[in-house]
């Protein structure tokens, strides 16, 4: 298991990983952070918006349940 602990460093809060047989994470890699209510912190790594500058209705799929018509509870 491996174990590290937490510091002030000005008036921010600073963990370092530890490599773990050599893994370790890339540097200077952005990272989304999120506090769970159990005091998990996840780390997720932030990615580029793949969506970003592409034309407008380029990402448009066409809706396959338009002509659907309902019976029953489905509408609930």
């Amino acid at each position: 298991m491996l174990v590290t602990k937490s510091r002030l460093q000005g008036s921010s809060v600073v963990i370092t990983l530890p490599s773990d047989d050599g893994r370790k994470p890339p540097e200077n890699q952005e990272y989304i952070v999120v506090y769970s209510d159990n005091g998990t912190i996840t780390l997720v790594p932030k990615i580029e918006d793949p969506f970003e500058g592409g034309e407008e209705a380029e990402y448009y799929e066409k809706n396959e349940w338009g002509d659907f018509s309902f019976e029953g509870r489905e509408i609930l």
